[in-house]
């Protein structure tokens, strides 16, 4: 079982218009690059695969808040600028992310919820950009106010 510290969900932005304008095979080979992409830029120890449709999940063991962050941002860049084939030479594609770093105290179920939620953010904001989710605050004990007792 693989430890689970950071949660990367990430969206193909304006995918159905790909597929309407260029045909499903170019969809799909526009889904076979970002899944390529995301395997290069995937460190050994991370776990990247798609979820669904033109959605994708990176798993970062080991990996805070600020750096998955920063992972999210420079996949987001990089493969805004990565031409890709099949489409007309001036087309960029873009990908929207959603970031959220596991607290103990919560089912990893949560977790995808809170990324999924960011995703939906940063896809509000306008898309191509990453939206991190809050940490959740720790709970704390019944009769226990603070730690100083």
């Amino acid at each position: 079982m693989i430890c689970c510290r950071s949660r990367v969900i990430a969206d193909l932005d304006h995918f159905k218009s790909i597929n309407d304008s260029y045909g499903h095979a170019s969809g799909d080979h526009v889904i076979e690059t970002f899944t390529g992409f995301l395997r290069e830029a995937a460190a050994e120890h991370h776990v990247a695969g798609r979820i669904c449709g033109e959605e994708f999940a990176i798993i970062l063991p080991g990996t805070n808040l600020a750096a998955a962050r920063l992972f999210a941002e420079g996949t987001r860049s990089a493969f805004g600028a990565l031409p890709i084939d099949d489409l007309a030479a001036n087309h960029r594609c873009s990908a929207s992310f959603g970031v959220a770093e596991f607290n103990s105290d919560e089912g990893f179920s949560n977790l995808m919820r809170r990324a999924d939620a960011a995703l939906y953010e940063a896809k509000n904001a306008g898309r191509d950009c990453v939206r991190v989710a809050p940490n959740i605050p720790r709970r704390v004990p019944a009769g226990k106010l603070s730690d100083k007792g």
